[in-house]
């Protein structure tokens, strides 16, 4: 597990300055506090941050294939490696380590780009072919593990994080509004976009290949099932079966390894299929203190299953002073993120980072087993997209005008947006149960200037891409993709690799592999969900493994009271972040619909926490990014000492 990072200039008797390698390192050191290497010859320059969990002594990147054409840096783990090592030896193929890293080098000299197809696992990596002068780029199917990367004349930059480019000046920081609109309509923003204009994000399930002559190119090399399959016999033994198999693959590790355990449904089976096969794991739950606490709070269903499988349990105290947070949260994001979870995530890997390199969690089962409300809500959905459009803007406004009583926000919230009006197709209901301020909301959000240069389409347009791209699937199938292909990647694994890996801790998601989803997604709708009923399917199958309470327990998902934070803890600090006086400065939103927002929020008139925690990560986003001092333009800066000759003793 390590942090990289790489540069390599369109022209060759261009130096890539050694200092500029070790800047954008240092920017990323917490992803890799073990160990830093650097491969800068002429033109090239790659380098990386090591966490060491896997062939601890002789796992040193950057590393060479035999002949030393090739050269990689690679961010994640490979759990299949060892089968692929033994594979490749008898091939021919002469190792000089026994770690993973090693392993993709001699795939990818044999296989050229198809070796992602033969990996199990997650990744990032960059490998430099010194004699066909190509840089290769891959990032598993999911996008556990984060690419960004800046390609322009000069040549292409890489990274773990945005932070590493912004340090150097690889990014002019020219703010993308579409994406941001995305941003402030989801709460992150999906790939391939960033915040920054030229700056992307290499999509989940894609490589890339960059020369000079021809520039950056991608292709995607894999996806979701399109087929349905039709389900095997004894099907909940089965899927207690892929289960346990993705568990065991992924406890490879050459340091000890913890669990989170919210006491959910997902981290649950994960603790309880770990623990069934091996020693019982140490796990790690988060206990809320202050406003909104109780419905937040899940520690008694992890004490129970703790007890239940001998699990040692540590729970850690979330406090409600979150004000200290925000601002190291928002710098391990690199984007605006404005998923409330990243406040217990964050102290719950602060906590286990302290002790351990690696963790497992439950990430990733509601997606698999259609565990949001959405994915019921989608399907009642589209009776209730056939009633006329003025019956359904009645009905909206009807649901309106309902006060939020308290403990029940959320409940009250997404009943509205499920009856807020649609057009009836499958991307425009799903994408209206996931946004936190409808187009016309949005659109009156913005000052004047900006409102009459964006489209407000962004997040559509990107839904509907991928819809079809998919071949426009029905029902839940519709929803449960989607879901990965967004919400999964761009919200839920980017917030636990940040928040992580801010901590030097390793996050791995056994439920998040593509053999387990390929067995499993294709699995028909009814088998998955009932009536009224999300995850069906894991809950039966689970049934002699955990107990009663777990399973009829509401879903809460891993997340903070932040509706009471704003009204309470935080009500000072957003209040000074969104002043009239600081965004009449900025320039980008109308001072009076934001003061309108802040009021209906505080009044219980509309739980209007989703965009107000996205204005508020914006605002101390844009503090670090856009209003603090940064490297000057990388190709302005190092054009003419290259030109001079003098460029590897120039500080960056």
């Amino acid at each position: 597990m390590c942090g990289i990072v790489g540069i390599v200039h369109s022209d060759p008797a261009r130096p890539v300055p050694p200092a500029v390698i070790r800047r954008m390192c240092d920017a990323i050191r917490h992803r890799g506090p073990d160990d830093e290497g650097l491969y800068v010859q002429g033109a090239v320059g790659l380098g990386m941050r090591r966490l060491s969990v896997i062939d601890l002594a002789g796992g040193r990147q950057p590393i060479f294939n035999e002949d030393r054409s090739k050269v990689i840096v690679f961010n994640g783990e490979i759990y299949n490696y060892r089968e692929l090592r033994r594979v490749l030896i008898a091939r021919g193929h002469a190792f000089a380590t026994q770690g993973d890293t090693e392993t993709i080098l001699h795939l990818y000299e044999e296989y050229g780009p198809e070796c992602v197809q033969r990996l199990r696992g997650m990744f990032a990596f960059a490998v430099w072919d010194s004699a066909a002068r190509t840089l290769f780029l891959a990032r598993d199917r999911f996008g556990i593990k984060p690419l960004y990367v800046a390609a322009a004349p000069w040549g292409i930059g890489f990274a773990s994080e945005l932070k590493a480019l912004h340090a150097v000046g690889l990014t002019d920081r020219a703010l993308d509004w579409d994406a941001l609109d995305t941003y402030f309509q989801l709460g992150y923003i999906p790939a391939p976009a960033t915040p920054f204009c030229d700056v992307r994000k290499l999509e989940p399930g894609h490589t890339a290949v960059w020369d000079h002559t021809g520039g950056l190119s991608t292709r995607q090399y894999w996806d979701l099932p399109r087929e349905r399959a039709p389900a095997p016999r004894d099907l909940e033994a089965q899927v207690v079966e892929w289960l346990d198999e993705s568990v065991q693959a992924h406890l490879v590790s050459d340091v000890p390894v913890a669990a989170f355990l919210s006491g959910g449904l997902d981290s649950s089976a994960v603790v309880a299929s770990w623990a069934l096969a091996a020693d019982a794991p140490h796990a790690f739950t988060a206990r809320y203190f202050g406003s909104g606490a109780a419905s937040a709070d899940e520690t008694h269903l992890a004490r129970r299953l703790a007890a239940q499988y001998g699990v040692k349990l540590t729970e850690v105290d979330i406090h409600p002073d979150v004000r200290d947070l925000l601002e190291p949260i928002t710098h391990a994001f690199d984007e605006p993120h404005a998923d409330e979870s990243a406040v217990p995530t964050w102290l719950l890997s602060r906590a286990v980072g302290a002790s351990y390199k690696v963790a497992l969690t439950g990430i990733g089962g509601d997606e698999l087993f259609a565990g949001y409300r959405r994915h019921i809500g989608l399907l009642v959905g589209e009776h209730y997209a056939r009633l006329p459009r003025t019956v359904q803007r009645g009905v909206s406004a009807l649901a309106n005008l309902l006060r939020e009583p308290r403990g029940a926000s959320l409940t009250v919230d997404r009943l509205k947006r499920l009856l807020r009006p649609g057009n009836g197709s499958a991307p425009e209901r799903f994408l209206g149960y996931l946004t936190r301020c409808p187009d016309s909301a949005r659109r009156g959000l913005y000052a004047p200037e900006l409102r009459h240069h964006l489209s407000g389409a962004g997040a559509s347009v990107r839904f509907r891409e991928l819809y079809q791209r998919h071949g426009a699937p029905a029902g839940l199938s519709a929803a449960l993709y989607l879901d990965y292909k967004t919400f999964l990647a761009d919200d839920v694994l980017a917030l636990s690799d940040r928040m992580a890996m801010a901590h030097s801790l390793e996050i791995r998601v056994p439920l998040v592999d593509h053999e387990l989803v390929e067995r499993v997604f294709p699995l028909a709708d009814h088998v998955k969900i009932g009536l009224w009923q999300n995850k069906r399917l894991l809950k039966r199958a689970l049934r002699r493994r955990l107990p009663e309470q777990h399973l009829h327990a509401p879903k809460r998902g891993f997340v903070g009271p932040s509706a009471e934070w704003l009204r309470r803890e935080l009500r000072g600090v957003i209040e000074d972040e969104l002043a009239p006086a600081r965004l009449e400065r900025l320039g980008y939103f109308d001072p009076a619909v934001v003061r309108g927002l802040l009021d209906d929020h505080f009044s219980r008139r509309h739980n209007r926490a989703g965009i107000l925690w996205a204005l508020l990560c914006f605002s101390v986003w844009h503090r670090a990014y856009l209003e603090s001092p940064t490297a000057p333009a990388y190709a302005r800066r190092w054009e003419g000492a290259a030109l001079r000759g003098t460029p590897s003793s120039s500080p960056a």
